[in-house]
Parts: C-alpha cells; structure tokens; sequence
C-alpha cells in the first residue's frame, strides 16, 4: 500500500470548487436551494477568497477536513477591534476521530494571536468548542411580541403605519441605510460594495421602513437588526410589522437601551440569553472598549475592581477604576487582585451567567458587558 501524503495548512484558489463540493457534503446541502454561496455570499463567492480564508486537511490532495477563518473589523465607540470568526467546521465522516479538527482549530487559533487579533467569535456546542478557549458570552433580550399585546398596549390608540420596501439594489433608499448603520455605536465596518452580501446572509432580506417615502429606519428579515433614526418611531415599525405578520420574536443587544426599555412595555414575554460564543485574546482592550458603551448607554456605577486574568494568549493584569460614570483601566498589577482563568474570564466580563461574578457585589453593577455581533455579520 502506497504511503498517503497529508498536506495540513491553508487552502488555496484551486481547492475552490473542490472545497464548495466538500463542506456542502459534510453539511447536507444539496447545492441548490442549500448552498454555502447562497446561504452566504459575504464569504463563499470567489471574489472573497473562501478557500485561502480555511485551514485545511488533505489525504493523497483530497479534502478530508476545513475550517473557515473569516477576519471582520468592528468599532465600538471609536475603538477598533479585530474578530476573527469561525465558519464551515468540516470534517469527512469517514476521517472523524484523527484529531482533524483539533489541528485545523489549533493552526487557527495560532494565526489568529500571531496576527493580533483582539477575539475570535463562532456558533456551536459549548463544550466542544469549550476545548479551544470559547464560551458562551454577549447578552441578548429577546422578546415575544403579538397582536394580543398590541391589542392591550395600544388600545383606541390609532396606528401610524408605516411601508416596508425591499432593498436588494443600490440607490438612494440603501445609501441611507448604509448611513444609519454607520452610525451605530456599535458596528461591525461594512465596506460599501459588500453590504447588501452581507446583509442577505443567512436567506435574509433588506428592509427599509418608509413613513411617506421618508426612511425612518431599516430591519433584516424578521425585524433583526432593526435600527431607527429615531427611537420614538419604534412603535409603530412594531405595530405595523405585527399587523401584516401577527407577531415578532424581536432579539436586541444589551447596548440598545431605550428600545429594550420600549419592548419590555408591551412584549408578552421575554428572556435575556448568550448571543453566542467567544474566545478574547486581549481582555483589557476589549474590557475597555465594552465599559465605554456600557457607561454611554445605561451607565457605571464608581468604584474601582484589579484583576488578573491567566488568558488563552497571555496573563493580563489591569484595574477598572469608574469616577462620575466614567471608566478607565489601568495596566498593571495591584492589591487585592481578582483571578480568573479563561473560561471564568470570557464569562465573567461578558457572560449572563458568571458564577464567580456573584461573588463579589461591585461587578454585578457593571458586567455583563454588552458585548454582540449582529447575526448579518456572523460566520
């Protein structure tokens, strides 16, 4: 029996067709109405490099195993940060347990620190990802919304219903979109001729809500998304949605206050859940990019809290001093440090559930930070 030859590195353009055929294989997609291009266009069509974007396994040059690494760009109130997500885990059924995954993981996550990147976020099992530093983390309200509700909230109140139009095209309605996204306080960076790739991931629609041919604001699909010029319109983008469609699961991120406070008034039921899970390399850049969100949108309460965290990529020293609502953090050891490993960490700054965080009073007044990625910007 001739020796195989396994190749484990990067993909390249010449996998291209190859690799499509491969993860719709492992993922039983029939390649028509299911299809990684179709379902998600931002990442798979050639123009974006899908294949150079894996870390692959290959026996005698065929595809036994890919793992997507897709770079995305955010700002949260002015600071940059650097997400490495996570797509397409593949691994042919007849080579599973040969630790493929494991070392397209680790390649990944090796590239990942080497380039400076700031998090790393994916969708999955908890506990297998767990094994490579992620966890669940990102709070996110969700609220149950029908027209019982709107019925008792709004009784012999009139509805000002407002149009809503599909965006699929350039123009005037999507240059105003772009500009209301790029307003948000907390935003992935959407380059202009990739927004309407992005927005359509996942089947979805581009929708711009129109109050007499005037854009007062924008949603994907089921009200996701949803982003208003003026928050004091929120209730009629609600109520005229329910009335064409009878109810609404609406999803917020911790960040949109005022309409979390708006929807809590007349949903019928809710609960706050884990957005999905993340791993951070540097926990005192993204800590502080997220406190400042948190202090510009419910506020901090002062104090001051050091802590020593034994991170995935290094251990991180810092204090969180708040004067007047205002947070800054400090490098450098302290007193009275508190220590978390990772998984404590991820949980403890940006979880909904963080046993340790019950232990100590001050940091259930600021965290959960409001960490969150929008779904249109998921890998």
């Amino acid at each position: 029996m001739s020796e195989i030859k396994i190749y484990k590195g990067r993909g390249s353009a010449e996998m291209r067709d190859d690799y499509i055929d491969f993860i719709n294989y492992v993922f039983c997609f029939n390649g028509d109405c299911d299809d990684f291009p179709k379902l998600l266009p931002k990442l798979y069509k050639p123009e974006y490099h899908p294949c150079e974007n894996n870390y692959v396994v290959t026996e005698n040059g065929k595809l036994k195993a890919a793992i997507g690494v897709f770079v995305r760009e955010f700002d949260v109130m002015g600071t940059k940060l650097s997400s490495h997500g996570i797509g397409n885990v593949a691994v042919h059924p007849y080579s599973r347990s040969k630790g493929y995954m494991i070392d397209c993981m680790n390649m990944a996550l090796s590239d990942m620190i080497a380039a400076g990147a700031d998090m790393s976020d994916l969708d999955g099992q908890r506990q297998r990802y767990g094994y490579f530093s992620y966890e669940v983390a990102s709070p996110e309200y969700n609220f149950d919304i029908n027209g019982t509700n709107i019925r008792h909230c709004f009784a012999n109140q009139p509805l000002r219903e407002l149009d809503f139009v599909e965006v699929a095209e350039s123009g005037e309605l999507l240059d105003g979109i772009i500009e209301l996204h790029d307003k948000k306080l907390c935003r992935a960076l959407r380059p202009r001729e990739q927004f309407l790739d992005i927005v359509h991931s996942w089947n979805s629609r581009l929708y711009a809500a129109l109050d007499g041919g005037k854009l007062v604001g924008y949603f994907i699909g089921e009200l996701g998304e949803l982003t208003l010029a003026d928050n004091s319109d929120f209730y009629d983008v609600v109520r005229s949605y329910i009335k064409r469609h009878g109810s609404v699961d609406l999803s917020l991120p911790a960040w949109e206050t005022e309409l979390i406070t708006l929807a809590q008034k007349i949903c019928g039921g809710m609960h706050i859940s884990n957005n999905q899970n993340y791993t951070i390399f540097n926990f005192e850049k993204v800590v502080g990019a997220f406190l400042k969100l948190k202090a510009a949108t419910s506020g901090l309460a002062d104090g001051r809290l050091s802590f020593k965290v034994n991170g995935y990529k290094k251990t991180e020293c810092f204090t969180i001093s708040v004067v007047d609502g205002k947070p800054e953090v400090i490098s450098g050891e302290a007193d009275d440090m508190i220590e978390l490993d990772h998984h404590e960490a991820v949980s403890f700054f940006f979880g909904v559930i963080s046993p340790k965080r019950l232990t100590v009073p001050l940091s259930q007044a600021w965290f959960p930070l409001p960490l969150y990625i929008y779904s249109a910007d998921h890998v």
